[in-house]
């Protein structure tokens, strides 16, 4: 089954938006708005009571959220290939192995760990990481699949010895507490959320009542003393996986929702599926206007606290959307409107819950975090497909990204950082990011520009990481 675009378009702006958060200078003098809402200038000091959320907030949401998206167009495809639970458990359980050992290397080789070195050998020995990242997850296009397995082992036992020579060859401790948080959270959701969709993919009211189980057991985790907040707490290896990590499904079994959607819509489109130019044109640019501005008013409404507003507005937002489906007359109007309920549905169970937890917040996570969040990444989904099916309108360098998660995600640190610094380019851009508190902000835009001018040529060619 071809790739879905819109799905890729997702994934992208979530690890462009990591990259520009990762790589802005924090500025006390740029808007709150331009940092995480629990994280505000001018001190930047984490404080929990803050609600809110802003731009930055959306990133990892939206990453989970077409995580799941993509989960049921993989594993149909492998069902129909006669895949059955046993299969697919194995899958999952390899791929949750490699993605949490990807979060333990990154956490422990990173450039900036590397202080009692040299910049050009910290560099140096970065850019070798990256080389056994190539190894460990590329799936080269020229390469048979035996000899192609055999080169990932052999990139996956090289990169473990050279982290363990991190203490004896640089003074860098090494410890399996040290991690990349959002990799190894991705890694469980990756397992538990591949399980619970094949147990439920025959059906969607069982994968609701799941979602709404894991919601009401995050909500009563708060109840000191209950036996929810005792199992919330547990752990086989703390370094490994914390069962409130299974909050974070709320979000993934919803991306879930949305791919089944799409999935159904593929089987049923015709063989010919380019833009359909038509009258509906204005209706359709209109309905991409309207996703943006539900996107808008809730970015600007609860983060300014204005919630009453927030909902009204969302309420007038979303009638006005429900009349233009019913007049939108073409072959992917099914689609959308189906969408279009499921987000609706989210945003609205979010809405209806931000009062509890002292509003919404990213952290530490609200119930109405996760389901704010995954009607805003629907309404993406929405707005792509819609530009796409309508007027053929595709963002490859975007796609190229969300196709190459992990090629995108280490290219930052692991291969313009490094680059950068041997060249002396770093100077330069230094220089400039510090010339007003907004040039530090298009430091980030930059290196989001470079991680997709270096990823598409990868991914056109084939090279892909898979884990």
């Amino acid at each position: 089954m071809k790739r879905v675009a819109a799905i890729d378009v997702l994934r992208a702006l979530a690890i462009i938006g990591m990259v520009v958060s990762g790589q802005m200078l924090w500025n006390a003098e740029l808007p709150a708005f331009m940092f995480h809402a629990q994280l505000p200038p001018p001190t930047f000091a984490f404080n929990p009571e803050v609600p809110g959320i802003t731009w930055v907030d959306l990133v990892f949401p939206f990453f989970l959220f077409s995580m799941g998206a993509a989960m049921p167009l993989a594993l149909r495809r492998r069902e129909q290939k006669g895949a059955g639970l046993k299969e697919v458990a194995w899958s999952a359980m390899h791929r949750f192995i490699w993605l949490a050992s990807f979060a333990i290397i990154l956490g422990n080789t990173r450039m900036g760990r590397l202080t009692m070195l040299q910049p050009w050998a910290a560099s140096l020995v970065t850019l070798l990481v990256w080389g056994l990242f190539f190894m460990m997850f590329g799936r080269l296009p020229w390469l048979k699949k035996r000899k192609n397995t055999l080169l990932n082992w052999g990139g996956f036992a090289a990169l473990i010895g050279l982290t363990l020579l991190y203490k004896p060859l640089f003074g860098v401790e090494v410890s399996l507490h040290q991690s990349d948080i959002i990799i190894l959270i991705l890694a469980s959701m990756a397992l538990f959320g591949t399980l619970l969709w094949w147990l439920t993919r025959q059906s969607t009211v069982m994968r609701i009542v799941v979602i709404g189980g894991i919601a009401l057991l995050k909500m009563a985790s708060t109840v000191e003393g209950s036996w929810c907040a005792w199992l919330w707490q547990q752990t086989p290896a703390v370094w490994l996986f914390r069962f409130e990590f299974l909050k974070y499904l709320c979000l993934v079994l919803s991306g879930t929702l949305a791919g089944d959607v799409i999935y159904r819509a593929l089987q049923t489109r015709p063989a010919d599926d380019g833009p359909q130019h038509s009258s509906n044109g204005p209706l359709t640019g209109l309905l991409v206007a309207l996703m943006a501005a539900l996107i808008g008013v809730q970015m600007w409404g609860l983060f300014v606290r204005e919630v009453g507003w927030t909902v009204l507005l969302s309420v007038a937002l979303c009638a006005l959307t429900g009349w233009l489906m019913n007049r939108l007359h073409s072959a992917e109007q099914p689609l959308l409107k189906e969408l279009f309920v499921l987000g609706a549905a989210l945003l609205f169970i979010g809405l209806i819950a931000e009062p509890l937890e002292g509003g919404i917040k990213k952290d530490h996570a609200t119930i109405s975090f996760f389901f704010v969040t995954g009607g805003l990444a629907t309404f993406v989904l929405i707005a792509a497909l819609a530009l796409e099916l309508r007027f053929g309108i595709r963002f490859r360098m975007l796609e190229a990204s969300g196709a190459n998660p992990m090629f995108a995600y280490t290219a930052s640190s692991y291969l313009i950082t490094p680059l950068a610094t041997l060249t002396t380019l770093s100077v330069w851009i230094e220089k400039f990011a510090t010339l007003t508190p907004w040039c530090g902000f298009l430091r980030g835009v930059l290196f989001a520009l470079l991680v997709m001018a270096i990823t598409y040529p990868f991914t056109r060619k084939n090279y892909y990481w898979k884990s």
